[in-house]
């Protein structure tokens, strides 16, 4: 046990236990989530969008990896706004024993992180997306790029915000960096929460117009 640890304790995120970050009984409560079509919200096998529901701007598929319940909330928000480095390791842990990535072939995309906008990155002095994102990519032996989309504009944390405010206030939210790395390329677009999905569905559409071949979701847990 180093100095810190005498001074500073790590307790689990979910229960206040001493001894780590996330202990051993909280892990167990870690539930996978289930297959939803993005478009309709109803089943879909692997998450695939259905005939019925796709256009030329949708998300071609999403994969949640776990339910939105207790550790894994608390310890979204411990990233979010603690950045706790030791999480980063336990994440990575969990991730590792997920066999849902085993179903796909994620190869020819690159997974991009939703960006935040420069004075909330600046804020924060870091993306909790891009801390997750980049563990998933290394899961899934995928390229991670964080230079592919960019917020244009600043908007309210949508976890406080009604489905209609939502979806108002992320319109025309994203812009792409260079039109060059877009044309008939696959994305990943990762976000840490799913919840009515209208942040994914705008940088998703984003994409799609400027010429993205294929986008697929990729959230760390849902809330669906």
């Amino acid at each position: 046990m180093n100095l810190l640890d005498i001074i500073f304790p790590k307790r689990c995120v979910a229960c206040g236990r001493f001894g780590s970050y996330l202990c051993e009984e909280d892990k167990k409560k870690i539930q996978p989530a289930k297959s939803f079509c993005p478009v309709c919200l109803s089943a879909a096998i692997g998450g695939t969008v259905h005939t019925k529901c796709r256009t030329k701007l949708s998300l071609d598929g999403l994969v949640c990896i776990f339910e939105y319940i207790t550790p894994i909330k608390e310890v979204i928000a411990e990233l979010k706004y603690r950045f706790v480095r030791d999480l980063e390791g336990i994440v990575g842990e969990e991730l590792r024993r997920v066999k849902l990535f085993d179903r796909y072939d994620f190869a020819s995309f690159s997974l991009v992180p939703i960006p935040l906008s420069a004075g909330r990155k600046n804020w924060r002095g870091f993306n909790q997306t891009e801390v997750l994102g980049r563990l998933i990519a290394q899961r899934l032996k995928t390229p991670f790029d964080s230079q592919v989309l960019t917020k244009l504009k600043e908007t309210k944390p949508q976890v406080r915000l009604p489905r209609k405010e939502r979806i108002r206030q992320i319109a025309g939210a994203f812009g792409v960096v260079s039109h060059e790395k877009i044309g008939g390329k696959n994305f990943l677009i990762f976000d840490d929460v799913w919840t009515t999905g209208a942040t994914m569905k705008a940088a998703a559409s984003t994409l799609k117009r400027k010429g993205a071949k294929k986008v697929w979701g990729i959230a760390f847990a849902s809330s669906h």
